[in-house]
């Protein structure tokens, strides 16, 4: 189940924010950012959803096209990053310094990440030692927009017998990431991938001599390389 971000429930600034964000995310390997899609991430329908994007297309934050979705601005991807570098800033203060773990920081950074100044995101970042990537591995934006070089593989197209280096996990789903963190499973973790059930079925992998079965569907989200 995806988080429920609900921003109907939100400020006029926040809920514009959490659009453009999503948005942002949804369009990093596509051209276009669904109407379906931006509803199933945020929990409310598709009508509401539609109606919001004509307003902030209106407002020149982002491009709507009927058939093919929704795709930011210049001045739209500029709030969406700058909020982006605050999430991730604040994920980060709250995994190394707070004790939280990293299936629990998402909702947290999500309450927040709209009432902190540019002030104050300086003052994480530089606090932080200026960390490039977020405890799920994300890409951090430096204060002029630009993201730190981080492609991995998934670890769903890993062949058997390879051992990787995982260093990115979704953090989408908060139900998926706490199942993956239970497994062990994290960013920093090396596993070896002993083999692939025919038919989409699971992956085999060895973790510290210890057998682990993960979903298909699962290890695709799971970013990795070679250690």
């Amino acid at each position: 189940m995806a988080h429920q971000f609900k921003p109907e429930e939100r400020t006029q600034t926040e809920s514009t924010e959490m659009y453009l964000i999503t948005v942002y995310r949804l369009t990093r390997h596509a051209s276009h950012a669904s109407t379906k899609v931006i509803a199933d991430m945020l929990g409310i329908s598709p009508p509401s959803v539609s109606e919001r994007l004509k307003r902030l297309a209106q407002q020149g934050y982002l491009i709507h096209e009927w058939r093919e979705g929704a795709k930011l601005t210049p001045e739209g991807e500029h709030i969406a990053v700058n909020v982006l570098r605050k999430h991730r800033l604040i994920e980060t203060f709250l995994v190394q310094m707070a004790g939280y773990g990293i299936d629990e920081v998402h909702d947290e950074a999500c309450h927040i990440e709209h009432a902190i100044s540019e002030r104050l995101a300086d003052r994480l970042e530089a606090m932080l030692g200026r960390p490039q990537f977020d405890p799920h591995g994300h890409p951090i934006p430096a204060k002029d927009g630009t993201l730190p070089a981080g492609t991995y593989q998934p670890l769903a197209e890993v062949e058997p017998g390879q051992t990787v280096l995982i260093r990115q996990v979704s953090d989408w789903n908060g139900e998926q990431l706490s199942y993956i963190t239970s497994l062990g499973l994290a960013p920093g973790v090396t596993v070896t991938v002993v083999s692939h059930a025919p038919f989409d079925g699971p992956l085999t992998l060895d973790l510290d001599n210890r057998p682990v079965a993960l979903a298909r569907d699962i290890a695709q989200t799971i970013g990795v390389e070679s250690p």
